[in-house]
């Protein structure tokens, strides 16, 4: 016992004396007794008296784990403990405190009838934080009480730090008896592993490739949903032990997203999944040299898939990366300039995507050399090898204007011409004035020089009547053999048009073209221009003759150098691929033709048009880090005229052309997840032909719960940038993109999956290591919880209240007997 006032102690002898000296003379002695001890009391009371006593009642609070990670098997089971724990009280305290990412109260349906514990519900259930149940719940514990902490669970942490509570109730010497559970079982599916592509684009099939370990044979399915919106479901069977599964994904939305799933085994459980992705709408540019209107099939296909169409040429000079195919469509090759070729080349061995679609207008030139687009394709265009040949008819303007220089260069031209025809070929000279006549009839250009001989004997006079030989020469042309049938009209005046025009139209239909060439300022270029127009020809102007041996050579060239063929072709597979999946390739219809290309090397045909000689209709192959396909016919309705309208057709466009597309990023884009400071980690890597750009974009990280940062990236290194941008411990899809579209900084997106879902078992180490540093018990006798365990807690008690309680008890009792006294005399008086 202690004394706040010891000195008041002397004075509690004072009453007593004062009883003792007043004894004797006392009229009421106990009266007297009594106040002297209740002034004796209330100065002992003055002294505030303390005694310290031994306590051993136990308050004990149970934190039970309702994280995600927990079972409903396992909430009952703990649900069991606690009423079993409650029912050993026996007057000690008790508090059930559950907890996941943090404590929380009990709801009113876990305790009405009975304790019943239910999982921690939306973002609170998605963590177990030991810590924070570990200290957070010490201030419930009242005061007088052995403290203990019953902590049930799985053991299986993921937030917090055990380590700094466990020093913290160590210094408060708070024994912590550990429970485990069983966590969730690990002998059902378990998800080895998920890979999915970094990078896609918006519209195509994404591949998920997943592999799952089984521990039975079974039926399974794998749901699969992007932003928690359901996709669909796949049906798999899976074998004892490892399981590769593919299963695809197709999303119409572009940006960052997260792709996740769940594979479903009602016998063995489920196994999660979850990962970020970015798609991006494929840019493609498409060159074509196909009449307007008759492309629409082909463009209708590029819309379905979700592409962005340009036209825009000068990307092969400027910026060629910023599209992720080229599309060449009937386009003559020879026209595309060397440096272009080369550019191409390098955008397909870079990584980038080409397609040819071949068409009528694919010219075979005898002596051209390889050049880089011919190392880029899968495919060689071939030379003609028909036994029809070509046919061309060359119409030559002899009017009186045309002596001297101008007549003597047409038949020099004209004797170029048949110089270069093969002896299968047809060759006609139509000269005209006034009237016209067939200098050259037309006939196979087998005896050269007889042909040369007529052409030189040309001579000027008379005036200029264009229409009636341009008739003339079509009406002779049109019924000859040749797989291409080309007129070229020669003049230097004007004449009528006539019915010129409808006749240009009326050839373009029966696959007859014609070219113009005007000699000197007296020429109708208007009409020569619209002649060629209308029939898919060119037309040339020279205001000097020179020149005119080489315009007219190259030109019949181009026009007798194809290598089309026109018959009924059936396609045939010969090797299955998935660019046919899904488009019924063994229903299309005939095409009615193609043109001949020679597969390289090491090129995959995919399809082939000729049963013996097995030409090539679809061929591709790897070039660098680039992909590059040709596809020997056409895509509108001269050719593929039954193919437009086959269910199939905008399905093969759309696999070929996905098929292509870049996969090679003009910046590689990274995130990561820095543990320790709980930020994410941005860099952008800069491909060589990327200029790095002029200043940085503001940059955004938006994530769940409306996370919203900006993100400081900083230059560290040629065409290297990084920055960082902290995020705690919020888990779900983060995207990091610039506030204006960048190619240098690409949207990116990171995915922080939630821990729990990937915790199985119990872990009985942590438990264990919890209980043993703390001074608790792992695993005790339910019934041993409030066992004190040797511990003793000694109370300080304040006694003068009890004293003030005595002194006023002692005061009553001497007023009690004084007038009790009183009482007696008055009634002995009275009687």
């Amino acid at each position: 016992m202690s004394f706040a006032r010891l000195w008041v102690l002397l004075l509690v002898p004072l009453p007593l004396l004062w009883v003792a000296s007043s004894w004797k003379n006392a009229l009421r002695p106990v009266t007297l007794l009594l106040k002297g001890l209740s002034f004796g009391v209330i100065l002992l009371a003055l002294a505030e008296p303390v005694v310290t006593l031994p306590q051993t009642k136990t308050a004990a609070v149970l934190l039970i784990d309702t994280s995600k990670s927990i079972t409903s098997d396992d909430l009952s089971h703990a649900s069991t403990i606690v009423s079993r724990i409650e029912s050993h009280s026996r007057g000690n305290w008790v508090k059930i405190v559950p907890f996941a990412a943090r404590p929380r109260p009990l709801a009113p349906d876990e305790i009405t009838g009975g304790v019943r514990l239910l999982p921690a519900s939306n973002k609170l259930g998605d963590a177990t934080n030991f810590e924070a149940a570990l200290i957070d719940s010490m201030p419930a514990i009242p005061s007088g009480y052995l403290p203990r902490l019953v902590l049930i669970s799985d053991g299986n942490e993921n937030q917090g730090s055990t380590a700094r509570a466990i020093a913290e109730l160590q210094r408060l010497r708070v024994p912590v008896d550990t429970i485990p559970l069983a966590g969730r079982s690990n002998n059902g599916l378990r998800l080895e592993s998920v890979s999915m592509p970094h990078i896609a684009y918006a519209g195509e099939q994404i591949p998920i490739d997943l592999t799952i370990d089984s521990p039975a044979e079974t039926h399974a399915t794998v749901e699969v949903a992007a932003e928690g919106k359901p996709l669909g479901g796949n049906p798999v069977d899976l074998q004892a032990g490892a399981n590769s599964i593919r299963v695809h994904a197709r999303i119409i939305t572009t940006g960052a997203t997260s792709i996740s799933g769940r594979i479903i085994a009602k016998p063995l459980g489920d196994a999660p999944f979850e990962q970020a992705i970015e798609l991006r709408r494929a840019r493609v540019l498409y060159l074509s040299a196909d009449p307007s209107g008759t492309e629409n099939n082909l463009l209708k296909a590029f819309d379905e898939a979700s592409f962005e169409l340009t036209r825009d040429s000068s990307l092969i000079d400027n910026n060629l990366s910023a599209v992720q195919l080229v599309v060449l469509n009937n386009l003559d090759l020879n026209t595309l300039s060397d440096a272009r070729k080369k550019k191409i080349e390098l955008y397909v061995k870079n990584g980038g995507g080409l397609l040819l679609i071949g068409g009528e207008r694919q010219l075979y030139k005898e002596d051209r050399r390889l050049d880089a687009l011919d190392h880029a394709l899968p495919a060689k265009l071939a030379p003609p090898k028909t036994p029809e040949g070509t046919s061309v008819a060359l119409i030559i303007d002899k009017s009186s204007s045309m002596e001297g220089r101008k007549i003597e260069l047409a038949r020099l031209s004209a004797i170029g011409v048949v110089d270069h025809l093969r002896p299968i070929d047809n060759i006609g000279v139509l000269i005209f004035d006034n009237s016209f006549q067939w200098a050259v009839p037309m006939r196979h250009a087998e005896d050269k020089a007889m042909i040369k001989r007529l052409i030189s004997g040309i001579t000027p006079d008379g005036g200029t009547q264009i229409a009636p030989a341009l008739a003339e020469a079509y009406r002779k042309i049109l019924p000859s053999k040749g797989t291409y049938k080309h007129i070229v009209l020669l003049t230097d005046g004007i004449s009528e048009e006539g019915d010129s025009m409808d006749l240009a139209k009326e050839a373009a239909d029966h696959q007859v073209t014609i070219s113009t060439v005007g000699l000197g300022q007296d020429v109708n270029r208007s009409y020569l221009e619209k002649v060629a127009a209308s029939a898919g020809g060119r037309s040339y102007f020279l205001n000097e003759p020179q020149g005119l041996e080489q315009i007219l050579l190259k030109d019949v060239q181009d026009y007798s150098g194809s290598t089309a063929v026109e018959r009924p072709l059936t396609p045939m597979v010969e090797r299955k691929a998935e660019v046919l999946d899904g488009i019924g390739i063994e229903s299309a219809p005939p095409l009615k033709g193609y043109t001949r290309f020679t597969a390289s090397p090491g090129a995959e045909t995919i399809l082939s048009i000729d049963e013996v000689k097995k030409d090539p209709l679809y061929v591709r192959w790897q070039y660098g880090l680039g992909r590059a396909a040709v596809f020997t016919s056409d895509a509108k309705s001269r050719w593929a005229e039954n193919w437009v309208t086959w269910p199939g057709f905008d399905k093969f466009w759309i696999n070929v052309s996905r098929d292509l597309l870049t996969h090679a990023d003009s910046s590689e884009a990274t995130a990561q997840f820095d543990t320790a400071n709980e930020d994410i980690l941005i860099g952008y890597h800069l491909a060589n032909d990327l200029a790095e750009p002029d200043r940085i974009p503001q940059i955004f990280a938006l994530g769940p719960s409306g996370f919203e940062k900006p993100v400081a990236v900083q230059k560290t290194a040629s065409g290297v940038y990084h920055g960082r941008v902290h995020v705690g411990n919020l888990t779900g899809l983060f995207r990091v993109r610039p506030v204006s579209e960048s190619t240098a900084f690409p949207e990116i997106g990171l995915y922080r999956p939630q821990e729990e879902l990937q915790d199985y078992g119990s872990n009985e180490a942590l438990l264990k290591q919890i209980s043993s540093l703390t001074g608790g018990r792992f695993n005790p006798p339910l019934d041993s919880v409030f066992d004190p365990s040797g511990r003793t807690l000694y109370s300080a008690w304040q006694l003068w209240p009890f004293l003030l309680f005595a002194a006023i008890a002692l005061t009553v009792s001497e007023l009690i007997v004084r007038k009790w006294s009183g009482l007696i005399q008055n009634f002995r008086h009275a009687a």
